[in-house]
């Protein structure tokens, strides 16, 4: 039996979609050789292999999308493109990978180049396991960029881009790169990585993201990213998300998210740690390398406060059913995020981990925190170790033999509980508190650009685009009440044409006069009124009087 991959890991859920082969052709030692496909399971086939036969020989088609080959830049993921026999592990099976390239284009990976000819790539054997976590890019436009190493391990920032002009990396950039280099190997120690390649992505309209691997990672970011560093505010600490990912996910693997094959489903239970917690790591190492200054980073932890407390979801959906979210709504449309809630535990993640290091400081008298935490549990024993799970009781025994204290108790209280908990307690034992001024930060007004709304969520319970159509409506929230829905579209505010700072100026006043609006919905057009007697809410942080402010020495370069 063949098998096609069904489970992405760094996706965790099953994304891979078996519809993408066509052409399948299978023989064994040059003669035809007949399949069928399984009855139940669609991305296996079973096929007869005659007695004695020596080489089995697979010929099919992947059909893919523009975002995977273009004129300048090739993306070759591996998982998309493989079967493989059924029966074994991953990791037990050599594969010797090649690629044939369009002419003019350069391949980079953290996979062994063993020659290059006319075009094609030979790459050095590699158990399946490491294949399918090493993708290849190719590139028309590239620039390597020899970042500071990580102890014995040389790290390389890759740029890649449909314009030359985009490589350009500015020298504070790179300094700040190494610092952040720096920071990481001051917390997690030596790598789980003989070297590094970070495959970023430089393209028109991008929206900044990535996908983690053990030696490299792919990061999506917009052709400006280095170009105009102010209006990167909110997407500077996805290169280090990316790299502690190695340690946090790709070394250290929850348990139920292990499989042996890619088609073996995922469970993921500790998803919250998987991300969350690199997500709070992300936030903390941005902020010592200087990629984000300490108030951008408070400004940061405010949306992350204010986007969590608010969602009203957490009264049916906890944290621990959340992280479910791939197994079922992977690549799925959520109209009614705050209330179907998705993807919760990267913001969340982060709340919840700044509450254990400020437990950690309470409990051990202000000697240890999260840094001795990531120090211990993600040690590292030798770049090519083998991965090593953990599971929520492990992660528990490991806090305790820093500050002994019930964490399971505590951990299983938070990730179990609804609308009793208060996200918002890490922060406040940190000396600091979620409030709401009448002025957006700047993280706020560059999420605001970056989503193509105005975000009154906060205030009035809705965004909505320079057209007037909503694009989200808060559950039970004022707009709510009025009987507003995405989609629908503001003609009027006031009896006059929709605008975005009309509106914004009516919920300023909204104290003084009620909110009077002419809406398009289902087809016809209907007066509404939003019942909100405030004024414009925006998130930020404010200091909490009389506790000490342990979140600043947090932030700082160790």
């Amino acid at each position: 039996m063949l098998l096609y991959p069904r489970w992405e890991s760094t996706s965790h859920g099953p994304s891979l979609s078996v519809s993408n082969l066509a052409g399948l052709s299978l023989s064994a030692d040059g003669q035809p050789l007949p399949w069928r496909r399984h009855p139940v399971d669609a991305h296996a086939f079973e096929l007869d292999i005659p007695a004695g036969a020596r080489a089995l020989e697979a010929s099919y088609q992947i059909i893919v999308g523009a975002d995977a080959l273009h004129p300048d830049l090739v993306v070759v993921p591996w998982h998309r493109l493989v079967l493989y026999p059924a029966g074994w592990y991953a990791r037990n099976l050599m594969v010797r990978p090649s690629a044939t390239l369009p002419p003019g284009l350069a391949p980079v990976s953290s996979l062994d180049v063993e020659a290059m000819q006319a075009g094609t790539i030979e790459l050095a054997p590699v158990p399946l396991d490491t294949l399918l976590d090493s993708p290849l890019h190719a590139a028309r436009h590239l620039s390597r960029i020899p970042l500071d190493s990580a102890g014995d391990a040389p790290i390389t920032l890759n740029l890649m881009a449909s314009r030359a002009e985009d490589l350009d990396l500015p020298p504070e950039r790179k300094a700040e790169l190494g610092r952040m280099l720096e920071q990481v190997a001051a917390v997690f120690g030596p790598a789980p990585f003989e070297r590094y390649e970070f495959l970023a992505r430089l393209e028109d309209d991008a929206s900044t993201g990535g996908a983690e691997h053990r030696s490299s990672s792919e990061i999506s970011l917009p052709s400006n990213y280095f170009r105009d560093w102010p209006a990167q505010l909110n997407g500077r600490d996805i290169i280090p998300h990316e790299l502690v990912h190695a340690w946090n996910g790709l070394f250290r693997v929850p348990a139920d998210l292990w499989t042996p094959t890619p088609n073996m489903p995922q469970g993921g239970s500790l998803l919250w740690v998987y991300e969350g917690q690199t997500e709070f790591w992300g936030r903390i190492l941005a902020a010592r390398a200087g990629l984000r200054s300490r108030q951008d980073t408070l400004d940061q932890l405010a949306l992350d406060a204010a986007e969590v407390a608010n969602r009203p979801g957490r009264a049916w959906r906890s944290l621990s059913d959340d992280v479910r979210y791939p197994a079922f709504m992977l690549q799925r449309a959520v109209p009614w995020r705050d209330w179907q809630r998705r993807k919760d535990y990267y913001r969340e993640g982060v709340l919840l981990w700044l509450w254990v290091d400020a437990l950690l400081r309470e409990r051990s008298d202000g000697r240890q925190g999260m840094d001795d935490f990531a120090r211990v549990f993600f040690a590292v024993p030798s770049a090519d170790a083998p991965a090593r799970t953990y599971t929520f009781e492990s992660l528990c025994a490991a806090l305790d033999a820093i500050a002994p204290h019930d964490w399971a108790g505590e951990l299983r209280a938070w990730v179990d509980g609804h609308e009793e908990l208060d996200t918002t307690v890490g922060l406040v034992r940190h000396g600091w508190q979620l409030a709401y001024t009448d002025t957006p930060t700047a993280a706020f007004q560059q999420q605001q650009d970056e989503d193509g709304v105005i975000d009154l969520s906060y205030s009035i319970g809705l965004a909505v685009n320079d057209k007037g159509v909503v694009r989200a409506v808060n559950w039970n929230g004022p707009a709510f009440a009025a009987g507003l829905a995405p989609g629908t579209r503001i003609v009027s505010v006031h009896g006059q044409p929709f605008d975005g700072e009309r509106l914004v100026a009516a919920v300023r006043d909204a104290q003084r006069s009620p909110i009077q609006l002419l809406v398009e919905q289902d087809g016809e057009r209907v007066e509404r009124t939003i019942p909100y007697r405030g004024t414009l809410r925006y998130p930020h942080l404010a200091r909490v009087a009389g506790r000490p402010d342990t979140l600043t020495p947090l932030l700082a370069p160790r």
